[in-house]
Formats: structure tokens, C-alpha cells, sequence
């Protein structure tokens, strides 16, 4: 038996951040090559890169990157809210709830581009809101290069831009005008034909997302606006919202409503694109909304009704105190520990695929083992891009003494011919059992 780890920032890493963990492990240029066959920009790998050599890769250093990278989204959602209102305690309130919001809380200890994605998006949000061009030209270039849903938020600020900063009767100026969107799109161009090139090996690949059903973009959209409190305190959550909205200081109204606008509409729009072209609808590429709606909520709010913000932040401290001391992910570095003393001599190891497979973890805690794919090659996800012919096998490998089968299948959901399970070890949902041939 093997037990989980204390905490979020802890815990062993799961099937995609170990994949990013061992891309930033290669040499840079084999590195580039890894994410140019993957389905995102390269600037995460870039700075794991670094930050890998800089940290020595274990979980706590590498998740420390994020943790950093969310802080700075609560730094500039709270300068959002300073800067516009000229109101210190709520600036202070908009960058709490944006590190605390629950949703978000969790990505602050995950080894993925998403915190990254908030942190820049915000930082572009904010200079279009205070009118920081030269800032917001940066911001949105790093988003960009960040993640393609960096996309939808871009084009929803240049929507706003046409209507508020356009000068559309004086024909002379437009170049001029247009300069932080013709820049933005100048340092972007590098990465157009390799984005294109993974937008093509998504499409029509068997890429692993589903289209959403309206229940799924609902529950989403929903559960991103109130930062991610689970349903016991959702009503509570929404009602003082609404409270805070009917509110407001409303000499601020056109600026939180283009908070909430520029915050939102890249739900809406990666629901529609998932209907009408590919599905690419998931929430975790949505959390730049996250800090934009506490931007939205503390954004002009009355020293009168302040408690409720107060009231909102108790929730979402006490909620991600909960899981930041509840961590959910399988205890995969656990068990590699166990594996690792049970292994001898002329055991095989093999990574059983059923509705999930464990390549990564596997190679990132010492027991490397091959993904057992009796039906064919793999579907893309991320994953793939860095395999190998060594990394899949249609057969099962001989052993000369023992095969020994990680799986968060249980055993008598396993199909292996020829063999008979003679010890099995399992623990939330992941574990390995020890065949021999019959």
C-alpha cells in the first residue's frame, strides 16, 4: 500500500505535466522539435527550459514556475482595478480573489502552460483596459505564444478597440491607430506556419476532446464566472455577484462591462468553433477568464457594499485551503517506489492503455514501460509528440521471468493472452499486478 502526498504543490506529477517535465529535459533543439509536433505555442517550453536548469526538475521546483506565474495574474487584474478606480482595498480584494479563485488556485501547482496563459492574458487585458499600448503589444505577443485560445481574447479586444479607439472618418490616422495590432501581428507571424501545421494535425485526427453538449458549455461557463466554487456555494456565490453588479459605481460601467466582454467571450467562442469546425472546447484553456470576472466584481464596487467581495474571498480561501490539502491526483511517484523494490531481474514492465495510460509518469519516476495498444496506433494528445516507436507495442512483450502492468484499469478489466495474474497492488485508482505466462 502506498500513500498520497500532503499537498497540491507535492503531490506527483500526472500524464501531462510529466510530459512537459521530460520534453524540458532535452537538449533545446530536440525540445523544439518535440513542441513544433505538439499542440501549442513553444513559450512555456521556453521558459521550463530554463526554469528546469534552474530548479533541478523536482515537482515543487518546477510547479513553483506556476505559482509565480499566477501571483502575476493577481498582480495585474489588481492593478486593473487600481488603476481604473483609483481604489487601493478593492485593487487588493481583485488580486485575492484571482489567487484564490479555486479554479484557477489548482493551475498556481500544475507544471503546464495554463498558468502562463492567465498571467499573460490578464497582463494584455490590462494595458488595453489603462491604455498601455506598448505593454499590451508585449502582453498579447507572449499570450500568443502562450496558447491559440490567446486567440479569441485578441480578437474580442480588437473588436472593442474598432469600436472605442478606431478613428473611422479620419482616413489618415488608421495606420497609425492600428500600430499595436499590425506589431502583435508582425511578432506573430513567426509562429503562423507551425501553427497552422498543428491546427491540421488536430483536425480530422481523432484528437482525444469530444464536441460539448449545451449542458457542457453551460456548467462551464458558469463555473468559470464564479471562479470555481463547487455547487454548495455556487447560489451563494452568484447572488452576491448580482449584488455587487446592481451596485456598482456606474461612472466605471463601461470599463467593467468590457471587463466582463473581453473576459467571457472566449468561452462563447471556442463553443461555437467546437460546433462548427473541430471540438476545442475545455475548461482549463479558459482560465484567463478567471481573472477578468474578479477585475469584473471588484471593479467600482461601493465602500457600502465591500463586505461582499470580503464575503466572496472567504469562499474561495476556505474552498482552495480545501483543495490544496486534498490533493486529488494518483500517488504515481508512490508506487514507482514500490514498483522499483519489487522489480528483478528479467521482469518486463508494460503500460496498460484502457481509459488511460501512464507513459510519462512512468518515465519521468524511473520505471520506463511501453503503452501495451493491441487496437493500433494512438489518437493524438499531448503525449504523442514526444513518443517513440519504443514507446507503443502491439504485442505483448516476452518476459523472461514476470510482466509487471501498471494500470489504473482494474485487473479484471485487463485482456492479456497467454497470461494469468498472480499479485496485484492498488491505491486510488493506479496500481501494478504481476503476470506469468499460463
Amino acid at each position: 500500500m502506498y500513500y498520497g502526498s500532503m499537498n497540491l504543490w507535492t503531490e506527483s506529477l500526472w500524464g501531462d505535466e510529466a510530459f512537459s517535465a521530460m520534453a524540458v529535459r532535452l537538449p533545446f533543439m530536440e525540445m523544439i522539435k518535440v513542441v513544433m509536433k505538439d499542440t501549442a505555442p513553444p513559450l512555456f517550453y521556453f521558459l521550463g527550459f530554463l526554469w528546469q536548469r534552474l530548479t533541478g526538475g523536482s515537482e515543487v521546483g518546477l510547479r513553483s514556475l506556476s505559482l509565480i506565474l499566477v501571483l502575476i495574474a493577481g498582480v495585474f487584474a489588481g492593478l486593473t482595478v487600481l488603476e481604473l478606480s483609483k481604489n487601493k482595498v478593492n485593487g487588493i480584494l481583485a488580486f485575492l480573489l484571482t489567487i484564490l479563485s479555486p479554479f484557477l488556485f489548482t493551475f498556481a501547482f500544475e507544471w503546464r502552460m495554463y498558468a502562463l496563459l492567465s498571467a499573460t492574458i490578464t497582463m494584455s487585458s490590462y494595458a488595453f483596459l489603462t491604455k498601455k499600448w506598448k505593454l499590451y503589444v508585449l502582453g498579447s505577443a507572449l499570450a500568443l505564444y502562450t496558447h491559440h485560445f490567446a486567440v479569441f481574447t485578441i480578437f474580442v479586444q480588437f473588436l472593442v478597440f474598432m469600436v472605442t479607439e478606431f478613428k473611422w472618418r479620419q482616413p489618415k490616422t488608421w495606420l497609425k491607430t492600428l500600430w499595436p495590432y499590425l506589431m502583435i501581428g508582425l511578432i506573430y507571424s513567426f509562429w503562423l506556419y507551425p501553427m497552422y501545421l498543428q491546427i491540421i494535425r488536430v483536425r480530422g485526427s481523432g484528437f482525444w476532446l469530444s464536441r460539448p453538449t449545451l449542458n457542457d458549455v453551460a456548467d462551464t461557463s458558469w463555473r468559470l464566472i464564479l471562479g470555481g466554487v463547487s455547487e454548495k456555494w455556487r447560489l451563494l456565490s452568484a447572488g452576491i455577484i448580482l449584488l455587487l453588479l446592481t451596485f456598482k459605481e456606474w461612472r466605471l460601467g463601461w470599463k467593467f462591462s468590457q471587463a466582463i466582454f473581453i473576459g467571457t467571450a472566449p468561452i462563447f467562442i471556442s463553443a461555437g468553433l467546437s460546433y462548427v469546425i473541430t471540438p476545442i472546447f475545455y475548461d482549463r484553456y479558459l482560465l484567463s477568464v478567471i481573472p477578468m470576472m474578479a477585475v469584473a466584481w471588484s471593479l467600482g464596487t461601493k465602500k457600502e457594499i465591500k463586505f461582499g467581495l470580503m464575503f466572496l474571498l472567504l469562499i474561495f480561501g476556505l474552498e482552495s485551503y480545501a483543495k490544496f490539502t486534498h490533493p486529488t491526483k494518483r500517488p504515481f511517484r508512490e508506487m514507482a517506489m514500490e514498483m522499483k523494490r519489487e522489480l528483478k531481474d528479467g521482469d518486463v514492465l508494460l503500460n496498460y492503455n484502457g481509459a488511460a495510460h501512464h507513459l510519462w509518469e512512468s518515465k519521468y519516476y524511473g520505471v520506463p514501460a511501453p503503452i501495451y495498444t493491441p487496437g493500433g496506433p494512438l489518437p493524438l494528445y499531448v503525449g504523442t509528440a514526444q513518443m517513440t516507436k519504443e514507446d507503443t507495442t502491439e504485442k505483448i512483450p516476452v518476459p523472461k521471468r514476470r510482466l509487471i502492468v501498471i494500470s489504473s484499469e482494474t485487473t479484471s478489466k485487463m485482456i492479456l493472452p497467454s497470461y494469468r495474474m498472480v499479485k496485484e497492488n492498488y491505491h486510488q485508482d493506479l496500481g501494478y499486478s504481476i503476470w506469468v505466462r499460463k
